[in-house]
């Protein structure tokens, strides 16, 4: 366990959420020091029971304990008048609220920004929404996948020859949107820090997926009017191509890094076609130059390919399974994942913080949390009876 401040040491984060989204973004700040409380039914996040578990330990599996380190747990029903006085409380305590309910849900139940408002004037508060809070689709259930597949995440996946499209097969935009909230906070304390005044942010995930995309994947959708050259995207090169007994990853942006490949590959004849001479040349003539490259990778074994690219300059890497991640040498001599000792769970893996700070180290401070195992604690720093409900 860490020890030592973090960049957010002093900060109370409230979250009333559940998945993924509300709860990677504050277990990021939860990573760098803020005081994270989670809010969670009397059931409990429907993530306390999801992915792998040990039989005898149930409401920690590893998608909960993923999502959830750095926090403490507080069970209140909601729909209860006492239990919402104390996340009342609770939220008057803070200095930022996370919540990602549907629209218009948290206001039902009178734990909107308007109502924390009133307890805490200069409260940082983040409502967290799927496509938006207007529209004819605004109100619907959302997932991952919707978004996913309105925002162009499927289409974009699609093979480029059978056009095929497919989903991202990871919850890409309830991570991404966590991400975004995340920084979307540490800039409205910044503003309260010089004004001293709170303030109400929404993030979308169809906003925040479109953002994502947009730079590199969305050419034909930048350029308003007409006279418009297309010039192709990223998103119709092949980067992932099988070799005679395996995979391998290859790409190349640079003058420099075409070089090196055509060199390995012993195609020098790729470097005079006037097809794939640029980088917008070679992004507009994708399918051709996938076509060759792939043909040539398949003449040697993986072994032999990595080993003939480790010796010139070029952009390459093996295609790891998940479970080869942690035996990649690069991994490891990163410190990018550690291991630790759960009170419950037992031993268990985490990544690293991304960001790592000289001199407020952010990273593991608390294991994810019991269910309502902190209640009493947090009642009583509220002055409240920490008899009933934990």
């Amino acid at each position: 366990m860490m020890t030592g401040k973090g960049p957010l040491t002093g900060y109370r984060v409230v979250e009333f959420g559940s998945n993924l989204t509300a709860p990677i973004a504050t277990m990021l700040l939860g990573d760098q020091g803020a005081d994270v409380i989670k809010v969670e039914t009397p059931a409990g996040d429907q993530l306390r029971g999801s992915g792998d578990r040990r039989a005898a330990v149930s409401g920690m599996g590893s998608m909960f304990l993923n999502a959830n380190r750095n926090k403490r747990s507080i069970v209140l029903d909601l729909k209860h008048p006492d239990d919402r006085a104390v996340a009342l409380a609770l939220a008057a305590s803070a200095d930022v609220v996370v919540q990602n309910f549907r629209p218009g849900v948290i206001d039902r139940l009178g734990l909107g920004y308007e109502a924390v408002r009133s307890v805490r004037e200069d409260i940082v508060y983040v409502s967290i929404d799927g496509l938006g809070r207007s529209g004819p689709a605004a109100g619907r259930r959302v997932y991952d996948i919707v978004v996913q597949g309105i925002a162009g995440f499927a289409g974009i996946q699609a093979d480029p020859v059978t056009r095929k499209p497919e989903v991202v097969r990871n919850s890409v935009t309830d991570k991404v949107t966590a991400l975004f909230v995340f920084q979307a906070v540490t800039a409205a304390l910044l503003v309260r820090e010089r004004t001293g005044k709170g303030q109400h942010v929404q993030v979308s995930m169809l906003d925040a997926a479109l953002a994502f995309l947009w730079p590199e994947t969305m050419g034909s959708s930048t350029l308003a009017g007409g006279d418009v050259e297309p010039g192709g995207s990223v998103a119709g090169t092949r980067y992932c191509y099988p070799t005679a007994d395996g995979h391998i990853i290859l790409g190349f942006v640079t003058s420099s890094e075409f070089e090196a490949v055509c060199e390995v590959l012993e195609s020098p004849e790729l470097l005079d076609d006037p097809r794939f001479k640029t980088l917008g040349q070679r992004f507009a003539n994708a399918a051709e130059l996938n076509a060759v490259v792939g043909d040539r990778l398949l003449t040697r074994s993986t072994a032999e390919w990595l080993a003939r690219l480790a010796t010139v300059d070029a952009v390459y890497a093996p295609v790891n399974w998940p479970d080869d991640i942690l035996n990649d040498p690069q991994v490891i001599a990163a410190g990018t994942v550690a291991e630790y000792d759960h009170p419950v769970v037992g031993p268990y893996r985490q990544p690293a913080h991304p960001a790592r700070f000289s001199a407020t180290p952010a990273g593991l401070r608390r294991h994810a949390p019991e269910l309502g195992a902190d209640g009493p604690a947090i009642r009583a720093e509220l002055g409240s009876d920490s008899e009933g409900a934990p």
